[in-house]
């Protein structure tokens, strides 16, 4: 006797399609990404939310993970020249700029390779 839960070997139900898992990986993509523009998280979650957008990039180019990723390092550089504008010493002036110049040299690598396609 069968369960009433078990689903038929080969039925649709039986295991997502290909179409269903990419359409549910790109809407995840999209939401970190969303979230990364937005500046979600602390640093370090970004960070981490970084690196994995980065390893799909490769994987998943149909995604535009590279476009969201160059947009994310531009929107952080902003972000950070709003705290440089605030800052008052010259030590936190230069971290700053740094972390500034670091986000704006990823946005424009992203932005060449971009370009490149």
């Amino acid at each position: 006797m069968t369960n009433q839960n078990e689903t038929a070997p080969g039925t649709d139900t039986a295991q997502p399609s290909t179409e269903h898992r990419e359409k549910l990986l790109r809407e995840i993509v999209r939401g970190v990404l969303a979230d990364l523009n937005a500046g979600a998280g602390d640093k370090d979650k970004r960070r981490q939310a970084e690196e994995w957008m980065k390893s799909l990039a490769d994987k998943y180019p149909e995604f535009h993970i590279e476009t969201g990723l160059r947009d994310y390092y531009l929107a952080e550089a902003q972000r950070i020249g709003l705290d440089f504008a605030k800052a008052a010493d010259l030590g936190e002036k230069l971290v700053l700029g740094r972390q500034v110049e670091t986000f704006l040299d990823r946005a424009a690598e992203y932005e060449r390779r971009l370009s490149e396609r």
